[in-house]
């Protein structure tokens, strides 16, 4: 190439004959071209592809994370990609890879110990079928934390239960809450762990887990996937402090409900009390005070009715929203469906059933006329439809009279099929309106469930009302 710039040189200072430069540059131009001809027409290698990995994320990898989205991608110097192959064994064989045509997928890592590292590995492929030989690789450390367990306000137990105990909590991970693989639970002693599942966020204790009558107290702790426990917690929080279970005296269960007890209300404890010992003489009964001790779990309260047979339930004024009232129509259909019968009074205010039907679990089809006070001396009136219903009961419903001011109750009419047992004596009316009722179970056909509208302790002015109540758990509960 020397001699070839020289040669120009000379020629163009015209000093060099051009014969003497031509032959040169004629022979470097047939090399040229020959070199040309070898690279266009023989066989020559194909390049394989490179591969790189990318972290679907805006910040560094989160050593805690066990979910991540994990991109990749090639290129191909003389071709172009197909596909790409993806492990996760650190040393694979050709079986642990798997093709894919996606540029990235969603992976969990599962945590197998306390910390764990995966290794991924990604290689692209070409048209002409080959891989990268050199794959991308990316570690992933995932540190695992254990999980948290903790009481809330709604996991209060009551003071005093029966045999039947909800226990409710709360747990999270910071891994994620699907890593709770399961529950622990123990009672009395933080030993022989019973499991439940991650999922679980509630249970209900009876009899048959050692509720027995005494003190008792509960532990629960969380585990995860890779064994990893929570703290334990216990409840009552307090170490120095149990609660106490009672069981169950007989089949009469007396709810309290009533958030009065005086004059003005005809003491309505104090008269439900004596008229289970009268009418009920050697049958053991339970008071339950709801307005102290209602669990907060309607799964408890259900199932604690459910150890009764018979279940008298008074209450005073009731709103669509208060919770006692949400719980009876959980509760009610349930324990009926059991096998029990029951007794509920109430009284429902202005605006009582505005929005949907609160009383399609009773025998009540509807709200009747409204009644700001009924006073004293006032009349109800028993149904001859009872007489048609029981010809084989010889005793009849007492007349029943007021025997204090009564606010604010409604009238209930009651839905096909089941009998009015009371109205109450309205002159200004032409029929008057019906406030108690006896309904029956479509499933069954036996009269199982007694409703009333008004304050049945306040229409003992007579002094006969046991007789009522004589009549309806002496004959029509024991008789069908």
């Amino acid at each position: 190439m020397i001699q070839i710039h020289r040669q120009l040189s000379l020629l163009s200072n015209g000093r060099v004959p051009i014969g003497t430069w031509l032959l040169p540059i004629i022979l470097l131009s047939v090399f040229f071209i020959r070199c040309t001809e070898r690279k266009l027409t023989g066989p020559y290698d194909n390049l394989p592809p490179d591969t790189k990995i990318f972290i679907s994320t805006t910040r560094q990898l989160n050593p805690t994370q066990s979910v991540q989205t994990i991109s990749w991608d090639g290129r191909d110097p003389d071709g172009f990609i197909i596909g790409y192959y993806y492990t996760w064994k650190e040393n694979p064989d050709s079986a642990d890879w798997i093709f894919t045509t996606k540029h990235a997928e969603l992976f969990p890592l599962v945590i197998l110990g306390t910390d764990t590292s995966y290794m991924f590995q990604v290689k692209a492929v070409d048209d002409d079928s080959l891989a990268d030989p050199t794959p991308a690789c990316q570690a992933f450390p995932i540190r695992n934390s254990p999980p948290t367990i903790r009481w809330t306000l709604v996991s209060r137990i009551p003071d005093t239960t029966f045999t039947v105990a909800s226990l409710i909590w709360e747990a999270s991970d910071l891994d994620g809450d699907s890593t709770i693989d399961r529950f622990e639970y123990a009672l009395d002693e933080p030993d022989n762990w019973r499991a439940i599942s991650g999922y679980n966020r509630i249970v209900t204790l009876n009899a048959d887990d050692g509720l027995t009558e005494g003190k008792h107290c509960f532990y629960i702790r969380a585990v995860d996937v890779a064994g990893a426990e929570s703290e334990i917690i216990r409840m009552p929080d307090d170490t120095t402090r149990f609660w106490y279970v009672k069981e169950p005296k007989g089949r009469y269960l007396l709810i309290d409900d009533h958030a009065s007890e005086s004059s003005t209300y005809s003491f309505p404890d104090r008269y439900y009390r004596n008229m289970m010992n009268n009418v009920l003489p050697g049958e053991g009964f339970d008071v339950w005070n709801i307005e102290k001790l209602f669990p907060l779990s309607v799964i408890q309260f259900t199932e604690t009715i459910k150890l009764f047979d018979r279940i008298i339930w008074y209450t005073d004024l009731v709103k669509t929203t208060d919770p006692h009232f949400i719980a009876a129509q959980v509760a009610l259909p349930a324990v009926i469906d059991a096998g029990a019968k029951v007794i509920f009074i109430a009284q429902f205010n202005t605006g009582f059933g505005a929005q949907g039907d609160p009383l399609a679990f009773s025998p009540v089809d509807s709200l009747g006329k409204y009644y700001d006070r009924i006073p004293p001396n006032s009349i109800f009136i028993p149904q001859p439809d009872f007489k048609t219903v029981f010809p084989a009961i010889t005793d009849s419903l007492p007349e029943l009279k007021v025997s204090n001011f009564i606010f604010g109750v409604i009238a209930t009419p009651p839905k096909e099929g089941n009998i009015i047992l009371y109205r109450y004596n309205d002159a200004s009316l032409p029929e008057n309106p019906p406030f108690v009722l006896l309904g029956r179970n479509d499933n069954t056909d036996e009269y199982d469930f007694v409703f009333s509208g008004a304050p049945l302790h306040q229409m003992n002015g007579n002094g006969n009302l046991d007789e009522f109540f004589n009549i309806i758990f002496n004959r029509i509960f024991d008789a069908n």
